[in-house]
């Protein structure tokens, strides 16, 4: 019998335990760590010095952390909470790869990494970490066993697009999400549209589109709007046009910015009988321009230089009565100090136009939309 106890584990102390928690709560770092090295090497004394050592602020006692656990060893092995008190405490300083790298210990341990924490350093890692290493740590959690999800793959594809790696982030929406069973929705490829759109990659914008076709996903006018803005920024404005009256057909009505994203291409190919062509299309339509949508053409025209020469143009939408919640003085303050309008342009106009029959005057942001 006595053999028997004196192989059975010992149990914990749990004065000194007790004693250490305290002394840690309150700063007495160094008193706990003595303590812990003289009295009460235990796995579970370890997590509490631990804990304490990382919810501090100071670099310097978040760097005496290995230290601890040299000295913990052979006698406290840590355990899943000991890595999940470090980890969380390395994200929070901004230190994702060192997260990675420490998860990265846990099977040689013989421990499964939390599903929840390796996501958690995944979202750091697409936060603060260079987006290669998240793309990496994708890797990690399906050895791991953990499968990426949804948000997983998003965040991992914006990290990536705001390195400017768009190609390695439509790698995973083409190919990875499928392998990790998370099928590729709409979201994501109007995202990988306007990433390849912007960097003028149109080819890819073209691939990108034919294989949203090929998954029997049906573009909305979002899409659509995208997909028409990249033909008309590589020239193509007959096949823009095309584009639009597919949209009909396809049972996807084009909307007011449509027709203002072809409108504005048609203005920076100098094709300003064109752009009118289309901007009547969209007033036989019935179509109404409110302010952020003007906004937005106009943004464009002005971004391209367009803005003056489009004058006439916008002049007859407002003659229309097809911009709702604009009138003549806050168009002058969207073309901006240079595109004041005579007094004859003014005459005739119906000032604050806007939908329902409502007269007053929209105040918009002139700060903002110019």
């Amino acid at each position: 019998m006595s053999a028997r106890r004196l192989s059975s584990p010992q149990p914990e102390p749990t004065g000194h335990h007790r004693l250490l928690v305290s002394l840690a709560r309150h700063g007495r770092l160094a008193a706990a760590a003595a303590l812990f090295s003289t009295a009460l090497r235990t796995t579970r004394a370890l997590n509490a010095l631990l804990a304490a050592l990382c919810s501090s602020s100071s670099p310097t006692l978040l760097r005496a952390a290995p230290s601890v656990l040299l000295r913990a060893a052979p006698h406290a092995a840590p355990d899943s909470a000991t890595f999940r008190i470090l980890t969380s405490a390395l994200c929070r300083a901004r230190q994702p790869s060192a997260a990675a790298d420490l998860l990265c210990c846990m099977p040689a341990l013989l421990l499964d990494p939390d599903p929840r924490q390796c996501r958690a350093v995944l979202a750091s890692l697409c936060r603060c970490g260079p987006a290669g290493d998240a793309l990496a740590f994708l890797d990690d959690m399906r050895r791991w066993g953990v499968s990426p999800t949804r948000p997983d793959h998003r965040a991992v594809v914006d990290a990536l697009l705001r390195e400017g790696n768009a190609t390695e982030a439509y790698e995973v929406v083409a190919k990875q999400m499928d392998a990790d069973g998370v099928a590729p929705g709409l979201p994501e490829f109007e995202r990988m549209l306007r990433a390849f759109s912007a960097d003028r990659e149109f080819e890819a914008v073209e691939e990108v589109f034919d294989e949203m076709l090929l998954r029997g996903l049906v573009p909305d006018v979002g899409v659509y709007n995208v997909y028409v803005g990249a033909l008309c920024g590589r020239g193509d404005l007959a096949g823009a046009r095309r584009m639009v009256a597919c949209m009909e057909r396809a049972g996807c009505p084009p909307d007011v910015r449509t027709f203002g994203v072809v409108v504005a291409g048609c203005a920076a190919a100098g094709d300003m009988d064109a752009a009118s062509e289309v901007a009547r299309e969209a007033m036989r339509r019935g179509l109404r321009w409110d302010s952020p949508a003007l906004s937005e053409l106009v943004g464009v025209l002005r971004a391209g230089g367009h803005a003056e020469k489009a004058r006439p143009l916008l002049l007859e939408i407002l003659r229309q009565g097809c911009a709702a919640g604009v009138d003549a003085s806050a168009l002058r303050q969207l073309i901006g100090e240079g595109g004041a309008l005579r007094a004859d342009e003014e005459e005739g106009q119906c000032a604050g136009v806007v939908a329902d029959g409502d007269a007053r005057p929209c105040q918009l942001d002139a700060e903002r939309l110019c």
